[in-house]
């Protein structure tokens, strides 16, 4: 039987669960790409009106994958990353050598943003209206709010021989706003887009998704009161504490080696529904240009050329939330212990199992509801693009996430603000984001489209810009686009249209 300190341990198997969840999915938002006029049915993730007048008659993903993890507290130094001597068995202290810790957090943030594309279309139905059928595997992790020092006991394992933990034994801490959230979840979309004005220079569209939401699992944690003592690292005490939580039973068999992620959703969640939506405006100061005479009849249809010089987006993702049916023993509880001897407590293989008991026999149990709902990633977006001559554009997009206050449990993403200028031609795209993240950080990236292949990262290239990784996002999709010819005309019946 193994032993570990009991102020850790939830917060071990929740990394744990990261983990199993990592495992069913390799963020769901491809920085700099997704602005492309050729990101087809990629575009919808952020903006849902952009298939609208697309440049596409059917984009296909027949499968994509993305891993996007961030943290502002503990860093790698890029150069043994770059000379591979943190993939080679190291004699010492790992932590001390490979890693730095910033000390200068009021609150520690940590955030897993993992997805699976599955086969999704796009489809052209006229020239103002477009449809597209998506589906995705989605999962999501945060730490959120955590103290300084509450992160540096986890970190160092609570060891004796850290300065700072000895200044924090025998010490009232407090930790009154930490949060976990965990949720991972199949979505399958419809999409439907359409211009709704398109007059002389000026020319809009809008798209909306509704989504059908099923849970495979989550988990959150939430501290409303946390008042703890180390005496030493294996006697805590508790005061008047007060924690929210739940989890769905399935994760304590998953996290006895038993996952599976093609079992039955009727005991896990409701089904629910979701929404994006979107707005766009494009200034086409040369739409006369672009207009002609076929056969008698007024065309402006040059589906696979720009017509724009600015376009200006909003959009509002992930509108809901989801049900899901708690473990058996995943209530919320209040604890008030003193001089605990977490050393003693045996914990088996499935420590889920064992410390949902612990927690039962030992603290008092506040509630006795049997589910809990777990709030999507809402976010808001805005999106500018400027087209600088031929192929070559410049985007600045913004990507805000708000945290409410009042939910108990929400998963959400990471914020950024990055400019991004772009080479977008109709085989080749050439992508540089340069931006902001919603912890101050800043990041560097690239990405490639090759024809139907796109790889890329968004902060990629902090390994050759920045001396310490905080983070690392990289995405890869494989698509069949099927594009919009040039179009057709007939030398005798093509009249220019400019004042008509």
């Amino acid at each position: 039987m193994d032993t570990m300190p009991g102020l850790m341990i939830r917060i071990a198997i929740l990394f744990e669960l990261a983990l199993i969840t990592t495992t069913i999915a390799k963020a769901q938002d491809i920085p700099g790409y997704n602005m492309s006029n050729y990101a087809g049915v990629s575009g919808i993730d952020i903006q849902p009106a952009s298939i609208a007048d697309m440049r596409y008659k059917l984009d296909i993903t027949v499968v994509g994958a993305g891993i996007d993890f961030n943290n502002n507290y503990i860093s790698v130094y890029s150069k043994y990353i770059l000379d591979k001597s943190i993939f080679q068995t190291y004699q010492g202290n790992f932590n001390a050598h490979f890693l730095s810790e910033n000390t200068s957090l009021q609150n520690v943030e940590v955030g897993l943003n993992t997805y699976v594309q599955l086969p999704s279309i796009a489809l052209s139905i006229t020239r103002d209206i477009s449809v597209a059928f998506t589906c995705r595997l989605r999962s999501l992790l945060n730490i959120d709010n955590l103290s300084p020092q509450l992160a540096h006991l986890m970190y160092t394992g609570l060891s004796t021989n850290d300065p700072s933990n000895l200044r924090y034994f025998n010490t009232s801490l407090k930790d009154n706003t930490f949060s976990f959230n965990q949720m991972s979840w199949w979505e399958y979309g419809i999409d439907y887009a359409q211009v709704i004005s398109s007059r002389g220079h000026h020319f809009f569209k809008m798209g909306v998704r509704g989504k059908l939401e099923a849970g495979l699992e989550a988990a959150f944690l939430k501290a409303q009161t946390l008042n703890y003592n180390w005496k030493n690292n294996d006697t805590l005490s508790l005061y008047n504490s007060t924690f929210l939580q739940g989890h769905t039973e399935n994760l304590v068999k998953d996290l006895n080696g038993n996952f599976n992620a093609g079992k039955s959703l009727g005991d896990v969640s409701a089904i629910s529904v979701a929404m994006d939506i979107g707005f766009v405006y494009e200034w086409r100061p040369d739409y006369y240009d672009w207009g002609y005479r076929l056969r008698g009849k007024y065309r402006n249809d040059k589906r696979d050329l720009n017509k724009y010089k600015i376009r200006l987006g909003a959009s509002l993702l992930d509108i809901g939330f989801m049900s899901f049916q708690k473990g058996d023993n995943a209530y919320n509880f209040n604890a008030n212990k003193t001089n605990w001897d977490v050393n003693a407590l045996r914990f088996g293989p499935n420590k889920l199992y064992s410390l949902d008991t612990i927690i039962a026999n030992n603290l008092g149990r506040a509630d006795t509801r049997s589910y809990f709902h777990m709030y999507f990633p809402t976010t808001f977006s805005l999106q500018a693009d400027y087209n600088i001559y031929n192929d070559l554009y410049v985007n600045v997009t913004t990507y805000t996430v708000p945290q409410f206050m009042n939910v108990t449990s929400q998963v959400h993403g990471l914020s950024y603000y990055t400019v991004t200028p772009r080479w977008d031609y109709k085989w080749f795209g050439f992508f540089l984001p340069v931006g902001v993240n919603g912890y101050g950080q800043t990041t560097f990236g690239m990405t490639l489209r090759l024809g139907p292949l796109i790889v890329g990262t968004g902060n990629g290239l902090n390994l050759l810009f920045t001396n310490n990784i905080y983070g690392l996002n990289a995405y890869a999709a494989l698509k069949i686009p099927i594009l919009f010819e040039g179009s057709s005309k007939s030398k005798k019946d093509v009249c220019p249209t400019n004042g008509f």
